[in-house]
């Protein structure tokens, strides 16, 4: 596992480090340039010297006083040794090997267009000790190599404090992170003392905490909301069967209407639970059946007749506008549109309209159904695709209604890519959900 502390001293160290070491290569560099001028000038200096010797006339010196004012003039220099060569390249003056072959030397020579005057010189071969240049460079490479060695330990330990610094404020976070517990959901992580770059991770983790705790609540409601709708028919069951005990006979029609109370309240609970199995497989996500619905409004008259006697009963008329071509699994979007209508149907006034607008919104085809009838508070409208929810526990047939229709409808939105769509005002309301469509769709209008 990588550790980014380790990860950060290693690098804040490495390029540290890497800084010393260019900066002492560039010393060395220039110490040992700056020798090699001053052996140059040296060289120069000692050769202007000899050439001014050699070119004196043989009237003013003899050869033993030429060789012997070139012993002055570079036993003055100490660092350099010369020696002169006639045209035939024997040596006139000077050692055989510089220096007697000890130590480094960098030599330099001169050669003379015609022979000089004195000694015949053709040539002068110069050599200039660098050993005194090279135990310099050599110490200073020492001190070098050894300030290095020490600058890696201090810059490890400069930087696990500076990272042990930089890092306070995530250990405290962390730390505060790990004592969260169940109860600590309502908790909201304070970002005001925290550094710019945690920030973000701290809004994200406090909008995470907030989701859970929206979460928690929507189970605590959606278990209460399961317990009350499966313990009406449970008690209903109870009592009936209570009341079975105290009678010795039953038989004929008394028997035949207690029998089709308990299928009917068996029924309901079948309904609950299959609904609620629906919403936990669509929630955990599953691949869509996707097939071509070349009519979709032909898809929604479909259910609509499938309805028609149900809204004949309550002076109904259901009407589909619009048309659309879309991509979906045929069955849930039967399934939606027949909750969104049911649901109309059920709330619907008395000898009114019911209308299913198709339309297409960029990449979004729309089903929308809209009834007339009492208008739904603003502060609900949100809320009712939630699991259980009724807008009016009075308006609610709770036998034949348990209140998962829209969040099933909305379960078959989101698998689809879609969303719902809710409103209420004049006594109009608007419930819809959207499919979302990778290609390009055609739209049509038809009455």
């Amino acid at each position: 596992m990588k550790s980014i502390s380790r990860a950060t001293i290693g690098l804040t160290s490495s390029v540290s480090v890497l800084g010393v070491v260019l900066l002492a290569v560039l010393v060395y560099c220039c110490i040992h340039f700056w020798q090699a001028k001053q052996q140059e000038e040296t060289a120069n200096r000692a050769l202007h010297a000899v050439e001014h010797l050699l070119l004196k006339p043989t009237a003013e010196y003899s050869p033993e006083d030429v060789k012997h004012g070139l012993e002055e003039v570079l036993g003055g220099q100490g660092r350099t040794q010369a020696r002169v060569v006639d045209s035939q390249g024997n040596r006139m003056f000077g050692p055989e090997v510089f220096f007697n072959g000890e130590g480094s030397v960098r030599e330099f020579s001169q050669v003379f267009e015609t022979e000089l005057p004195q000694l015949q010189a053709k040539r002068v071969e110069l050599a200039v000790s660098t050993v005194d240049d090279e135990r310099f460079l050599n110490f200073i490479s020492g001190i070098f190599a050894s300030s290095i060695v020490l600058w890696i330990l201090v810059s490890v330990l400069i930087s696990m404090r500076l990272i042990r610094l930089v890092l306070r404020p995530i250990n405290r976070l962390t730390e505060r992170i790990h004592n969260l517990g169940p109860r600590s959901l309502d908790v909201v992580l304070d970002d005001h003392k925290a550094p710019l770059e945690l920030r973000p991770f701290i809004d994200g983790f406090n909008r995470l905490l907030g989701q859970l705790r929206e979460n928690r609540e929507q189970l605590k409601l959606f278990n209460s909301n399961v317990a009350h709708e499966l313990n009406t028919p449970l008690s209903s069951l109870t009592i009936s069967h209570e009341l079975l005990q105290r009678r010795k006979l039953i038989e004929g029609e008394d028997l035949q209407k207690i029998v089709g109370d308990h299928l009917d309240e068996l029924d309901r609970m079948a309904r609950i639970i299959r609904s609620m199995l629906f919403l936990a497989n669509a929630n955990q996500g599953r691949e869509l059946q996707l097939q071509p619905v070349p009519s979709l409004r032909q898809l929604v008259v479909s259910v609509a007749e499938y309805l028609e006697q149900l809204a004949e009963d309550r002076d109904l008329r259901i009407t589909v506008k619009s048309d659309a071509t879309v991509e979906a699994e045929t069955e849930l979007i039967k399934r939606a549109v027949s909750n969104l209508l049911s649901n109309a149907i059920r709330y619907a006034q008395a000898n009114t309209e019911i209308t299913v607008h198709i339309t297409q919104e960029a990449e979004r085809v729309w089903i929308k159904v809209s009834n007339e009838g009492p208008t739904i508070d603003p502060a609900k409208s949100n809320r009712l695709f939630e699991p259980f929810f009724r807008a009016e526990e009075g308006r609610s047939d709770t036998g034949s209604n348990h209140g998962l229709g829209l969040a099933i409808v909305a379960a078959i939105a989101k698998l689809h890519g879609g969303e719902v769509f809710a409103r209420s005002e004049d006594l109009v309301t608007v419930i819809g959900f959207s499919i979302k469509q990778e290609r390009r769709l055609t739209s049509t209008h038809k009455k």
